[in-house]
């Protein structure tokens, strides 16, 4: 190889001594100890009398391991100015050569030249087709080659030992069987997968059985089926069987800290305090809502633990002006509807069939047991608090009108909406609905700003909170008991059997008993917002007075006309009945 080298591509600029590479340094070291042994010249011996010595054997390998060279397929491609006409053919190889083999010989050795093979292969070995072409007329077309396409043939030549010494080391990595490193090489995973693969369907070949023609011998496909479903079943078995022994040893785990105890039927675990229940399929289930309630209760709270935490938030002037503003804007707007409510027509109205007071009652009632039965819902539990809620040391000015609707207990619901249904369906016949609403709403907020002065300037408490219609329904009370005219009422539920009516002597009392209550004070009411709203249908009743509201007071209304009550007696049994009726 070497000598075909030297003898070939002395025409090339030798390639620089720092890039020579270690195999070439390893042949030319190796050159002179080979160079005692007889041989002769490549260029002065003729083929057919040259002898043929055997590289020495590396004494590091066993005499009975060899490699087999392994035929590699090459790609050869055209030459850069694609073929040669047959002229130029015929004056290289002369006339024994046709113009296609000439071409394939000029092909093959312009690849050898720019692979670097030339130095392994050298003219010869071009192949059983082209045995007609000898040496010298090889040596021929390589001359034209390297007239033609100038190549670096000594750097090509070096690339192609370096690749060579890289593959045969790789073989012998491979063929090592000391080399544990060698499992890891891609070529030999898939070779271990593909015979993985191989036995996989030689094992499958065998379960199915010996094929005879076009039967088969060995279990049918309805016996591989059960049997399949039979090892599933005992799978799952067995898996059931370890997760119940794994969780009864976890709760013995548990039982043994004291933090838990059985279920009642004792299929579970359940903390002291908490409840259970069976479900519709018969299962012992332990209830969270105490945890829901609790975790959705902390989330209402707010974030301040402490009352000076709180206070030192905002100051007093904070806390009581933009409810002020608010209320007074809101009473602008109630007086303005009450005094230019024009009653609409039967042909505009959602409900021509039902009169307006009934109408009202029902939209007022209605909005009360929306925000009843949101209450009941846990996850609205924060926007309610902070919105349908008065919390007179962190107000919002809104909650003022708001928390009129909102109602948590339920005897407190029931309490109000029944006196709104009583009390509002005789003053709503006596003012009309532009006064009545009016007068609702108004009560409503200022009682809820005088819950917020009392508790921010007076002796009432700052961290309470507070919510209902009590004080609207109490301005409806005192704006009825002072302008009705009534002498007598009507026992309910009992025929033509009616007592004295004194609205005036009814109103003291109600404020008596209020002031009696405040004196005492009883828990769980907000006696300031009660006052409030006292004070606001005292107050719509006064200026209805000084406008001369008797002398162009309204007629009955269409519910008393239709119940055909007196104008004297007041029948609240036949007010609600026929209302009853329209609904």
């Amino acid at each position: 190889t070497s000598a075909f080298a030297r003898r070939f591509c002395s025409t090339s600029s030798p390639p620089n001594a720092n890039s020579r590479t270690s195999l070439l340094s390893v042949l030319q070291s190796r050159r002179a100890a080979l160079s005692s042994q007889p041989s002769r010249s490549f260029s002065a011996t003729l083929q057919p009398t040259a002898k043929v010595l055997n590289p020495p054997e590396d004494p590091r390998r066993p005499p009975t391991q060899s490699l087999q060279p392994k035929k590699r397929p090459v790609k050869i491609g055209p030459l850069p100015t694609g073929e040669v006409d047959s002229e130029t053919i015929r004056s290289i190889f002369g006339a024994k050569v046709s113009h296609t083999d000439g071409n394939n010989i000029l092909r093959i050795l312009h690849h050898r030249r720019t692979s670097g093979s030339l130095a392994d292969y050298g003219v010869d070995n071009l192949g059983h087709k082209y045995a007609h072409v000898n040496r010298t007329l090889a040596t021929r077309a390589l001359g034209w080659l390297r007239e033609e396409f100038p190549v670096d043939e000594g750097r090509a030549a070096e690339q192609w030992a370096e690749k060579e010494a890289n593959r045969i080391a790789y073989e012998l990595w491979l063929a090592d069987p000391e080399n544990e490193s060698k499992y890891k090489d891609p070529a030999r995973v898939w070779r271990d997968q593909q015979k993985e693969i191989d036995q996989q369907n030689e094992q499958h070949e065998q379960d199915e059985g010996e094929r005879l023609g076009m039967l088969r011998a060995g279990p049918s496909q309805f016996e591989r089926n059960i049997a399949e479903k039979r090892r599933l079943r005992l799978e799952e078995a067995t898996k059931k069987a370890e997760q119940k022994e794994a969780k009864e040893k976890e709760d013995m785990v548990k039982l043994e800290t004291g933090e838990w105890v059985r279920t009642p039927r004792g299929t579970g675990l359940m903390k002291p305090g908490q409840t259970a229940y069976v479900d519709v399929f018969g299962r012992e289930q332990i209830s969270q809502r105490k945890e829901i309630q609790e975790a959705y209760r902390k989330k209402a709270e707010l974030p301040f633990k402490t009352k000076e935490e709180l206070l030192a938030q905002t100051t007093i002037a904070q806390r009581v002006y933009p409810m002020t503003a608010f209320v007074l804007v809101l009473c602008l707007l109630s007086y303005g509807f009450a005094h230019y409510y024009i009653p609409p027509s039967p042909d505009y109205r959602m409900w021509p069939d039902v009169s307006p007071t009934t109408a009202t009652i029902i939209a007022l009632v209605a909005a009360n047991v929306v925000v009843f039965l949101a209450w009941r819902w846990t996850p609205l539990w924060g926007f309610l608090t902070r919105h349908f809620q008065h919390v007179p040391a962190y107000p919002y000015a809104h909650t003022s009108i708001t928390n009129v609707f909102s109602h948590i207990m339920p005897e407190h619901f029931v309490s109000n909406m029944a006196t709104l249904i009583l009390a509002g369906s005789v003053c709503h016949d006596l003012v009309g609905r532009g006064v009545f609403i009016g007068a609702y709403l108004s009560a409503g907020a200022i009682g809820t700003l005088t819950s917020l002065y009392w508790s921010n300037l007076g002796r009432g408490s700052i961290l309470a909170h507070s919510m209902g219609a009590s004080a609207a329904v109490y301005g409806i009370v005192a704006l009825y008991l002072s302008l009705t005219d009534r002498e007598r009422v009507q026992i309910p539920f009992v025929k033509d059997m009616s007592v004295g009516f004194y609205p005036k002597c009814l109103l003291v009392a109600v404020v008596a008993a209020e002031c009696w209550n405040a004196r005492r004070g009883r828990q769980g009411a907000d006696h300031a917002s009660h006052f409030g709203g006292l004070f606001t249908g005292l107050s719509v009743a006064g200026y209805m007075q000084y406008n001369g509201f008797h002398q162009r007071r309204m007629p009955l209304g269409q519910v008393e006309q239709k119940a055909g009550v007196d104008e004297k007696t007041l029948d609240v049994g036949a007010i609600v009945k026929e209302e009853y009726k329209e609904v």
